[in-house]
């Protein structure tokens, strides 16, 4: 099969446009971050970003897009043991 693709102008970068096929065999889906590497012969290596540990802060704050969100301050009531509000 032919993979070849056209380098072409994306805004003031260069891009290409991986074929489906490249992507399957690769396990890689829209959105996923990768790692993108030139070696010494000349050859472009991408390489998936893991994904982040479970329990991570990156784990937790994974599905955040930097929107502003706004909390209020819950009542809990008179304290009932030793702890201080």
């Amino acid at each position: 099969m032919d993979n070849a693709v056209k380098i072409t102008k994306w805004g003031n970068s260069l891009g290409i446009r991986i074929p489906a096929s490249v992507l399957r065999e690769a396990g890689l889906e829209m959105n996923d971050f990768v790692y993108v590497e030139a070696d010494r012969a000349g050859r472009i290596l991408i390489n998936k970003k893991p994904a982040p540990k479970k329990g991570s802060l990156e784990y937790l704050f994974k599905d955040y897009s930097g929107e502003r969100f706004d909390t209020e301050l819950t009542d809990l009531g008179e304290s009932v043991g030793e702890e201080k509000w």
